[in-house]
């Protein structure tokens, strides 16, 4: 027999088993109770957090024969055990996003008026409801409006704000939370003792927090973590959870503040073990801001199990970088994200972003000089150092190459242009100089539209501020044509030094 999912095993059968939605679950097990029942709810929230299964607890409950005092289903009866097998034939469940017609609703409002075969009430339960078309909500809402006295209706939703104010009107709401951290990790460890798995405390806290919130998301992870190792372990959890796992974070953040060759070699270990490089960016930038945090608020803003890797990062980080720092460096990281998405190299992304922001927290920590005065950080072996392994499709010893790549991806008219009829080198002194075979390739790329290309593809492998120069060689003479000029260098060359606007010290008048 195959295995049953976890979060179908350990789904809650009462009320009283419902996680983190007690004020929901009170209310509707008091209306059950005093027998004060709607003709039709609305259950509102993130997927995972128990809408539908509140709604098959609430067709138990109005349907059992030996209700419990306190409001909750016997468990025991008929009725009750009909509706966990999902044979109870007045307990009809829809799911509206492959049932969405005007049809099915039609095929509703003919039912309706039949007497409930098997218990007191027909529930009729529509799942995503919010898929439904134009036609359907306007078909049901008459139905809502002035249903029989023993129908009830449960429309079960991810997006409340898509349904029709109309139909909002006549639904009791009800909003479903997601889980805390703590709530989902109970849940975690209670499933793991019933099915006698053996776990790491920090483990259980990972797939809380990995899952947003869903409970049934964590109990999924869960199932997969087990099914690799036939147990739970903290780097078992962050590798399914596609999370980086503590060690490397923590080695990650410690080669920020080394050596260029120690961020490459540690953002090369950390892919080769599997960790998508999208979710290197999103976990650095979450850890990054959660030291902003640390360092604000202290450890009472996190879960008990991450304060000690807090305290571990933060020692391995400067004291002396300003808040500011922190917010610019997550939004650098977002920017890289966005790099992935556009079809840049993934690792020269995630590389060159790193890169950039090692030597800012370094700078900002005083202990490098201004990038602009440092060759070393400025040169193309740091770009060789970047990317030499063979999963890099950009050439990395040669960074003309690596601006034909990104250009051939954007515009292959522009890089045809100067792959085929144009040569380049980069250097410190002058950034990098592309020279011409004939004047005629030369004038052909001085339309905008190539230019624009260009400019856009050395700002992605060099950076914002990196200059280029375009050369014509013909023979003993040389033609020349740089990259565009700030305002204030023209400014300077008309008026010369003279300080403008107060931007400069003050100058005698």
């Amino acid at each position: 027999m195959a295995h049953q999912a976890s979060y179908r095993v350990y789904r809650p059968r009462s009320f009283r088993e419902v996680q983190g939605q007690t004020l929901t679950v009170d209310t509707l097990r008091e209306a059950v109770r005093q027998g004060r029942l709607t003709h039709a709810y609305l259950f509102a929230g993130p997927r995972g957090t128990g809408k539908t299964s509140v709604a098959r607890i609430l067709a138990k409950a109005v349907n059992c024969t030996a209700l419990e005092d306190d409001g909750n289903p016997c468990l025991r009866c008929e009725s009750c055990r009909s509706v966990e097998s999902g044979q109870h034939l007045d307990v009809i469940e829809i799911d509206a996003a492959s049932n969405r017609g005007i049809d099915e609703i039609r095929d509703i409002k003919e039912r309706i008026t039949h007497q409930p075969a098997q218990g007191r009430y027909k529930v009729y339960i529509i799942d995503e409801v919010h898929m439904l078309t134009p036609d359907a909500f306007n078909a049901l809402l008459k139905t809502l409006e002035e249903p029989p006295p023993h129908v009830l209706f449960v429309l079960a939703t991810t997006e409340a704000h898509k349904l029709p104010v109309t139909v909002l009107s006549r639904c009791q709401r009800y909003e479903f939370k997601r889980l805390t951290v703590a709530e989902i990790a109970d849940r975690l460890r209670y499933v793991s003792e019933q099915e006698q798995v053996a776990y790491e405390p920090e483990a259980l806290d990972i797939l809380a927090e990995a899952s947003d919130g869903a409970l049934r998301d964590a109990l999924s992870l869960f199932d997969q973590a087990v099914a690799v190792e036939g147990k739970l372990t903290a780097a078992g959890a962050a590798r399914m959870s596609g999370m980086m796992d503590r060690r490397q974070v923590e080695s990650l953040v410690e080669a920020m503040t080394r050596s260029i060759h120690e961020l490459v070699e540690a953002v090369i270990e950390i892919r080769s073990e599997g960790v998508d490089d999208k979710l290197i960016l999103r976990d650095l930038a979450r850890q990054l801001r959660d030291i902003l945090l640390f360092r604000v608020g202290g450890d009472a803003l996190f879960p008990a199990y991450r304060r000690e890797s807090l305290r571990r990062l933060d020692a391995l980080l400067p004291d002396s970088v300003e808040p500011a720092w922190w917010i610019h460096a997550a939004d650098q990281l977002a920017a890289a994200e966005s790099r992935l998405r556009g079809g840049f190299p993934a690792q020269l992304a995630v590389e060159l972003a790193l890169l950039k922001l090692q030597q800012e927290l370094q700078e900002a920590s005083g202990a490098l000089p201004d990038p602009t005065s440092s060759p070393e950080l400025r040169s193309p072996k740091t770009l060789e150092a970047v990317a030499h392994n063979d999963n890099n499709p950009v050439s990395a010893r040669d960074p003309y190459q690596a601006v034909l790549d990104v250009m051939k991806r954007e515009r292959p008219s522009t890089h045809a242009l100067f792959d085929e009829w144009a040569s380049g080198t980069w250097s410190a002194s002058e950034g990098l100089v592309i020279q011409f075979k004939s004047s005629v390739h030369f004038n052909l790329v001085q339309d905008p539209h190539h230019k624009e290309v260009l400019e856009r593809a050395i700002k992605a492998v060099l950076g914002d501020d990196s200059g280029y120069q375009l050369r014509l060689q013909e023979g003993t003479g040389t033609v020349t044509q740089g990259s565009p000029r700030s305002l204030a260098e023209e400014v300077r060359d008309w008026f010369g030094a003279v300080p403008l606007l107060g931007f400069d010290e003050p100058h005698n008048r």
